[in-house]
């Protein structure tokens, strides 16, 4: 490979990353503003932002001919693609990824070529801003972390920031919350919802068909679980409206002044209104009510 071909090749890298990018963006802004359930549906996730930022960042640096942008892309596109493969329990698209690969594989060795030969051409040449590469990788590496964390975050290793049907819920995040006696095994669960972090036992709330359950870490770090059932519900109070970044708060009365509990929701994809309108449905006295 000469240099001609080295920068040609570090461009159709740059160009298949773009391509990337775009279909990625596609993807995000078509699911996440329709709302539309599908097996792809996860792609509307707004971690998925990162992962664009991620792609088109390294694009760039690849028709810079950087070589840390090809390797940065190559492995997080390696790491998408099992995650992806591993959510939908199987690997779409195989031909495709392959072709991308490729043309990321030719960029990476094109950088490579070019910069050697720009060193053998110019064996006097001072190497200048080296002093990015001691910021920029690191930004790099915190950007390639954190996009890596919102596809393990969209797979349902961590909670989802939404609130979700039982069926839709992680097996694993299921058997932790039985296994706590959050919840057991007969109950029929409807909508649930977790504000947890790292996990589903830092706290959240359950709706099922006889109550309303919150749960959340005490001071010794067990958790506690309170629960209204429907039949005892006598208002549903909101406290606070959440947005695209805070949750929305309701407070559930009971029969008892001093029996309630307060519970948040996220309004993504209306989730709060759903669950509200489900336990609304379900509450006894409400329901006379309507």
């Amino acid at each position: 490979m000469d240099k001609e071909e080295a920068i040609k090749a570090t461009r159709q890298g740059a160009i298949a990353a773009c391509i990337s990018g775009c279909i990625t963006t596609t993807f995000f802004l078509f699911f996440y503003f329709t709302q539309v359930e599908s097996e792809l549906s996860m792609f509307g996730d707004p971690w998925i932002l990162l992962d664009i930022f991620l792609i088109f960042s390294c694009a760039f640096g690849m028709y810079k001919k950087s070589r840390a942008a090809g390797i940065i892309l190559f492995i997080y596109f390696i790491l998408a693609k099992i995650i992806i493969a591993l959510e939908l329990q199987r690997a779409p698209g195989i031909l495709f990824s392959l072709i991308f690969l490729y043309f990321y594989g030719k960029a990476i060795y094109g950088a490579f070529v070019y910069h050697k030969l720009e060193l053998l051409e110019h064996p006097d040449k001072k190497p200048s801003f080296r002093w990015i590469y001691f910021i920029a990788t690191p930004i790099a590496s915190i950007f390639l972390i954190f996009a890596t964390i919102g596809m393990l975050a969209m797979m349902g290793v961590f909670p989802h920031d939404e609130v979700k049907t039982w069926e839709e819920t992680p097996q694993h995040q299921k058997v932790e919350l039985i296994e706590k006696n959050v919840v057991g095994w007969n109950d029929n669960v409807s909508y649930f919802y977790s504000d947890g972090l790292f996990s589903v036992l830092e706290g959240g709330t359950i709706l099922t068909d006889d109550r309303v359950i919150l749960y959340l870490p005490d001071e010794n770090d067990e958790l506690a679980v309170y629960q209204i059932y429907h039949t005892d519900v006598t208002d549903i109070e909101l406290i606070q409206a959440g947005d695209s970044i805070t949750d929305s708060v309701y407070k559930i009365h009971s029969y008892e002044p001093d029996a309630w509990i307060q519970i948040a929701l996220s309004v993504e994809k209306e989730g709060d209104k759903k669950f509200i309108e489900a336990l609304k449905a379900k509450a006894i006295y409400l329901k006379d009510e309507i």
